[in-house]
């Protein structure tokens, strides 16, 4: 089986938000597919996810945003990965070398040093690592989920 760490923009439908890129049948597709891959997501997602929130947000929720973490934490859909020690000095090192998105940085080494496929729709990350000399190969779209989850 296939494991696939998820990019934090694929878990903000959970809270209500609505992202741009991400439609219903995007989001189908990732249903549909978790039961022929494991869903991976890290904790660290929640630092951006609640940034997101908070941002977007002028009355907050909470008994929605409290049901949506439980969900994700108590489904059983997704199982949850930490970054190694490994991953967070990979991360470090993409910050120097100019990516300055330090979530997608950790979750990128996490998938990366995991063994993991990650799914992300970050062009500009993919550009960078590509530009880089870093392994770009991991990172897939939806469509490719798709083809993964076959």
């Amino acid at each position: 089986m296939v494991d696939i760490l998820l990019d934090s923009t694929f878990l903000l439908p959970t809270f209500g938000v609505e992202v741009e890129d991400i439609g219903a049948d995007d989001l189908k597709t990732l249903k549909d597919s978790s039961k022929k891959v494991g869903l991976y997501c890290s904790h660290v997602s929640f630092v951006e996810i609640l940034g997101k929130l908070a941002r977007n947000s002028t009355q907050a929720n909470f008994e929605a945003i409290d049901l949506a973490i439980r969900s994700l934490l108590e489904s059983g859909t997704y199982g949850w990965v930490n970054p190694s020690a490994k991953a967070i000095a990979l991360a470090f090192e993409l910050r120097t070398k100019g990516h300055r998105d330090n979530i997608d940085n950790i979750l990128y080494s996490t998938a990366l040093d995991a063994g993991m496929r990650f799914l992300s729709m970050d062009e500009e990350l993919k550009d960078f690592l590509t530009r880089k000399g870093y392994n770009t190969k991991i990172m897939i779209g939806v469509k490719q989920l798709k083809s993964e989850a076959r």
